[in-house]
């Protein structure tokens, strides 16, 4: 990753400006100089001269097409940023290939000083997604401006906290190691989507495990996915599961609990039952969610 490499590149000052354009942009995609001047707390020569040098380092976007000069972060500033934050806390200390990568999302492997390998997970959500307001109206409420930076960084803390609480629960899910602006860092499952898999050793032992942890998920941790399918389990060699991409997550007393838990239900069985002739009947295992109390 390009960012990474920049790491060592950059100087103190030059992440002090970078940090008070993402400061600016709380309220407004380009932040005047003027103001990255006063949120950085540097003379107005050596802003500019700053902003020169990360300007040439392809870290921010400049705006000069109205009267006043504008900068804005692009990926690579926030990604830099991020990196930079878990480094200093000491969450991670190498970053390794991108193992993943997915429309929201890129994932990639990582070290920390005492060689335990992690997987980095950095949400990606663009421009582009704001055309799909619903999907992220539970994140962002009713706010009409909203930096993508920001969108990326409550989806990072949503999935954290989403993971955090399932580990709690013990089912053998990786634990979840930190989370910095857009970033998660939890510990690495080696295994892949469910929907990758050409074929699984007892899909019914699988299928009835997936069912499982979702009905202690329910119960004990309160939370339904509502966006759940075979592009968001991951499975290992070991039968470990682990479920992922939990932005759309809503709580067990949510109005549309019951209807969002029958859907992932649904969505489940079809793919069983199509790849691998699973016969089930999703009414029937929701009802069991609130009458079989695990």
């Amino acid at each position: 990753m390009e960012a990474a490499r920049l790491l060592t590149k950059l100087e103190k000052e030059d992440l002090r400006i970078l940090m008070a354009i993402e400061i600016g942009m709380k309220r407004s995609e380009f932040v005047k100089v003027n103001d990255i001047r006063f949120y950085s707390r540097y003379p107005i020569e050596e802003t500019l001269y700053r902003l020169n040098r990360v300007h040439k380092y392809d870290l921010i976007i400049r705006n000069s097409s109205k009267h006043d000069l504008g900068y804005t972060l692009n990926s690579k500033a926030y990604d830099l940023l991020a990196l930079r934050a878990l480094v200093e806390k000491g969450t991670i200390a190498q970053l390794g290939p991108l193992i993943g990568k997915g429309k929201e999302s890129d994932v990639f492997s990582c070290m920390d000083d005492k060689e335990n390998i992690f997987a980095l997970k950095l949400y990606r959500m663009g421009r582009t997604s704001f055309k799909n307001i619903k999907k992220l109206r539970d994140l962002i409420g009713e706010r009409t401006h909203m930096s993508w930076l920001y969108v990326n960084r409550l989806a990072a803390k949503k999935e954290y906290e989403a993971l955090r609480s399932i580990y709690e629960l013990n089912l053998n899910t990786p634990k979840p190691i930190g989370y910095n602006r857009h970033a998660v860092v939890m510990e690495y499952l080696r295994g892949k989507e469910l929907v990758y898999y050409s074929d699984i050793d007892d899909p019914r032992y699988i299928f009835d495990k997936i069912i499982s942890q979702i009905k202690h998920i329910y119960q004990k941790g309160n939370l339904i996915h509502g966006d759940l399918g075979e592009f968001n389990i991951v499975l290992d060699q070991q039968g470990n599961i682990l479920i992922i991409d939990w932005l759309q997550s809503v709580p067990s007393d949510h109005p549309n609990a019951r209807l969002l838990l029958l859907r992932d239900i649904q969505n489940l069985c079809n793919f069983f039952r199509k790849k691998y002739r699973i016969i089930s009947n999703p009414d029937d295992i929701v009802k069991s969610f609130f009458t079989n109390k695990t």
